[in-house]
């Protein structure tokens, strides 16, 4: 979702084709972050403008922000910069640090309505994106189905895009979603994530769970992988405070609770930090380089799915 809208208003202001660059502020922030900012116009000599995305902002620290300040009180015209905020929401309302609330630069884009938010994937968010994906696509549904769909659809953003393009080569020439275009679709269920990630930690020669990584690769280039370790970090979170007895902080319907109460009692604290302990990997790779994508969740799948002490 975030790089759709970054797309969107990118190409919306004539700017599509400027050059890109994307940091993690839960990494060191490169010298050529810094650079980017403080030198204006030395990497734009050849006239193409540069955009500079800065992923986890959140986890930004206070100096971090205040020594942003002198460098953004200005605008810039050939530099475009986006500050994702991606902490998690406290009930309706997104999550803005404090230290950012006080900042000039932010009470001008705020003032300026350059802020955009959203909770993620819900069930009232994929109504909403797919009501905007039929407007876009000039698509209509016959009685029922558009209901019928959302309740098919995965609460995942990169899934639920390569669904949608899925829907859209079936239906061709057709401007209307029938009926019978469900079944492209699997079966409506609340534990879809929560399925596959059990189904990864609790056996290695599990078909499904290959099944749906490697057609996902083949599919979109390995366009899983992100969505998996979001769900990996989401999921670790809440069987850890499942696990020291933190219940009551955890909101989710009785049965589904008790169904991550008892994975999180079968992998205990050791089998919960070696889990994250596999995410932080898989995560340094990707953004290090090291290996592709399609490596790295083949290994992070065959890992997990591994007892501890053994070897995958």
């Amino acid at each position: 979702m975030i790089q759709r809208v970054i797309r969107e208003r990118l190409q919306a202001a004539g700017c599509g084709e400027w050059s890109r660059t994307t940091h993690w502020a839960d990494e060191p922030l490169e010298s050529s972050f810094w650079s980017s900012l403080s030198m204006p116009g030395l990497l734009s000599l050849l006239g193409q403008g540069r955009v500079l995305v800065l992923r986890r902002a959140n986890a930004l620290t206070v100096k971090v922000w205040s020594d942003l300040e002198p460098l953004l009180r200005k605008g810039k015209p050939d530099l475009w910069v986006f500050f994702c905020l991606e902490g998690e929401w406290k009930g309706k309302t997104p999550a803005v640090p404090v230290v950012l609330e006080k900042q000039p630069f932010f009470k001008a884009a705020r003032k300026r309505q350059w802020i955009w938010q959203s909770p993620g994937m819900t069930p009232q968010t994929l109504r909403t994106e797919l009501k905007a994906w039929a407007k876009r696509c000039g698509v209509g549904f016959a009685p029922s189905v558009e209901e019928k769909l959302a309740g098919l659809l995965p609460l995942d953003g990169a899934r639920f895009g390569n669904e949608l393009q899925k829907l859209e080569l079936a239906l061709g020439e057709r401007q209307r979603v029938e009926a019978s275009d469900l079944g492209l679709f699997g079966e409506a269920t609340s534990l879809d994530n929560f399925t596959f990630l059990r189904g990864m930690l609790q056996s290695s020669a599990n078909l499904g769970v290959w099944q749906t990584v490697l057609l996902d690769r083949e599919a979109s280039n390995s366009g899983m992988l992100m969505p998996v370790l979001g769900l990996l970090q989401r999921e670790m979170r809440i069987l850890w405070m499942l696990n020291v007895g933190e219940d009551g902080a955890v909101n989710l319907p009785p049965y589904i609770k008790g169904e991550k109460k008892r994975l999180a009692t079968q992998l205990g604290e050791q089998g919960i930090a070696r889990v994250i302990d596999l995410v932080f990997q898989a995560e340094s790779d990707l953004k290090s380089g090291r290996k592709q994508a399609d490596q790295i969740l083949e290994y992070l799948v065959s890992s997990l799915s591994q007892r501890p002490g053994s070897h995958p």
